[in-house]
């Protein structure tokens, strides 16, 4: 499994997750959404070092909150499209950030990770 492969499962996962606490009650997202996924993905891309959750948290939740208009799955099949989706936005968003350091989290108000 290559690390493309790895994430979109890691996100296909938490969709399935997310989909399913749908079922059993009423739910925000943010109630469900596991923001340690979110951890594991960036430090499979390599880049913890250079990038926190919170720099791709929102570009995440856009398509957490997309589950709710999936069909329901049991295996989760319905549910890579969009994962591939995220994917996508999440890599953008990297690419974003990359280009113009001034948007990561933090950076406006002085905050450095760097030196925790």
């Amino acid at each position: 499994m290559n690390t493309e492969e790895l994430i979109v499962e890691l996100i296909i996962q938490d969709l399935r997750f997310f989909q399913i606490s749908l079922k059993i009650r009423a739910a925000r997202e943010m109630e469900f959404c596991r923001f340690e996924i979110l951890q594991l993905i960036i430090k499979a891309w390599g880049k913890s070092d250079e990038i926190d959750y919170f720099d791709l948290g929102d570009t995440y939740m856009e398509y957490m909150k997309e589950v709710k208009f999936q069909p329901f799955s049991y295996y989760g099949e319905f549910l890579k499209p969009l994962a591939l989706k995220c994917y996508k936005g999440l890599i953008n968003r990297i690419k974003e950030l990359e280009a113009n350091p001034s948007l990561k989290y933090g950076e406006t108000g002085g905050f450095n990770r760097m030196e925790k």
